[in-house]
């Protein structure tokens, strides 16, 4: 099995969110949005250094009271707090800022704080794919569409609706299809500075259950999200 080498685990969060402001440090089942991603790379016991790396000082400030538990609080420079600036800039920096202080990650575990019932076991999974992969090619976490995408069309000329499969087949019959969760990324960092990008030519997939996969960018999620932790109480 290949060996990751050192492993950084990065969590971005910007402060700002213009479809749900605040989103990160919004309250979900007591405690603020980043603290679930934060909990689950400390439980998920890789023996990597977590970096959570932000523009914003009130996300850094909770970052700092799991600092006791190896979580760094690390303040990105404005340049890589823009809507422009892409995931590959974030992590390229974050491994220079761990670069400078003495460590050299090799393996890139990458988490968003907006998928926050991912857990331990999924990120943990995601790794071993990449081991398994041979850590050359980025792994990243799917799950299974709740619709085949032969349902799905566009608007066309005339409101009309188009590219949509009329054929009458149920839903059974189209075969198992999947789609990026965005709730865990790994990638050697070799080729992610080679390649400017996150993703290589070939990439794996780490399969989760739809009910761990919603990715919080509205309001609607965000209750879909306290809705499924209620019920694990």
């Amino acid at each position: 099995m290949a060996d990751t080498g050192e492993i950084l685990v990065v969590i971005p969060a910007r402060g700002g969110s213009k479809r749900l402001p605040r989103k990160n440090v919004l309250p979900l089942g007591g405690k603020p949005l980043i603290c679930w991603t934060i909990e689950a790379a400390l439980e998920a016991k890789l023996n990597a250094r977590i970096m959570v790396t932000s523009d914003d000082e009130e996300i850094l400030c909770i970052a700092r009271q799991y600092e006791s538990q190896g979580v760094i609080a690390y303040k990105r420079p404005e340049e890589f707090a823009t809507d422009t600036a892409s995931t590959a800039d974030v992590l390229i920096d974050a491994v220079k800022a761990e670069q400078a202080v003495g460590h050299n990650p090799k393996t890139l575990v990458l988490l968003q704080p907006t998928s926050p019932l991912r857990n331990a076991d999924d990120i943990r999974a995601a790794l071993e794919v990449f081991r398994e992969g041979g850590c050359e090619d980025t792994v990243v976490t799917v799950c299974e569409v709740d619709h085949p995408t032969a349902w799905v069309g566009t608007i066309g000329e005339g409101s009309r609706l188009e590219g949509v499969d009329l054929s009458g087949k149920r839903s059974q019959d189209y075969g198992k299809e999947y789609r990026l969760n965005g709730a865990v990324y790994v990638a050697g960092f070799a080729e992610l500075k080679e390649r400017k990008g996150l993703f290589t030519y070939k990439l794996w997939p780490s399969i989760m259950p739809r009910r761990r996969s919603v990715d919080i960018d509205e309001f609607l999620d965000f209750r879909v999200c306290e809705a499924v932790l209620s019920g694990r109480k």
